[in-house]
């Protein structure tokens, strides 16, 4: 179940494999082996997944079919293309800041 989510919402973000690997320090053929639910990613992973997606865990893990992300992803669609690039720069340096 998670692998169908998490590439349905990789997607949704615009997001490839090898975009999601480079964020994670994976490789590509690892998120693939998440994807194809051949292997699942830590728990220290998954949390920082829900993180990046704005999902929850139970989403994720098929406990639940509500995606707390789709109230999320419809404000963004409201947004000009430029006012996501920005919204993307900003969550990626928020991200890239809380590694430091």
């Amino acid at each position: 179940m998670i692998g169908e989510r998490l590439a349905e919402l990789r997607k949704l973000n615009g997001e490839t494999q090898e975009d999601l690997a480079k964020a994670f320090h994976v490789s590509v053929p690892t998120v693939r082996t998440w994807e194809r639910d051949k292997a699942s990613p830590s728990h220290e992973v998954l949390i920082a997944l829900c993180k990046r997606y704005g999902t929850s865990a139970d989403y994720l893990l098929g406990l639940t079919d509500i995606d707390p992300s789709d109230e999320a992803r419809k404000q963004r669609q409201r947004l000009t293309e430029e006012e996501q690039n920005e919204m993307h720069r900003y969550e990626e340096y928020l991200l890239w800041k809380r590694k430091k």
